[in-house]
């Protein structure tokens, strides 16, 4: 991306800022849901695809030692669940994330942590496997969703 057209974002995010503040706080909390349903969606097709939000697969799960990997199905699919990746808005921020014992097992796989595969089994480092984030893509359909909202007054 061009210096110019970094520049002109920043302008007209400045813009919608501002627009977004003149919303009532209803349209505001409206919106700032709208959006964080929107993320978390297309989070939820990442986790189905196992990739990042920057589109990269994630790593596969290691084999055992006779060389089959155990459970050849698709990793964490559990956490794609809307019960699981909880929404929070308010008419001054929205947020998408887990919470409770889901948290601190999506935090060990999302950052790459150690922790046990069962209680009483053995310590194992996970990789890094990003279950939460914003693309590009995303940024652009946060933008248009703005903007419709600003079109349309809610």
């Amino acid at each position: 991306m061009a210096k110019s057209e970094f520049n002109g974002f920043r302008q007209f995010d400045a813009w919608i800022e501002s627009a977004i503040r003149a919303l009532s706080p209803a349209g505001r909390k409206t919106l700032l849901r709208d959006i964080a349903r929107e993320v978390r969606r297309r989070n939820q097709q990442r986790i189905t695809k196992q990739q990042d939000p920057d589109g990269n697969k994630w790593q596969p799960r290691k084999p055992d030692r006779e060389g089959n990997i155990r459970g050849a199905k698709k990793m964490m699919l559990g956490f794609r669940k809307a019960r699981r990746m909880r929404i929070e808005s308010t008419p001054s921020h929205a947020a998408v994330g887990f919470k409770g014992k889901t948290a601190q097992i999506a935090s060990v796989h999302h950052y790459g942590g150690v922790d046990y595969v069962e209680k009483g089994g053995p310590k194992v480092k996970y990789p890094e496997r990003p279950l939460l984030g914003i693309s590009t893509e995303d940024l652009h359909v946060i933008r248009q969703k703005v903007i419709d909202a600003i079109v349309s007054g809610k």
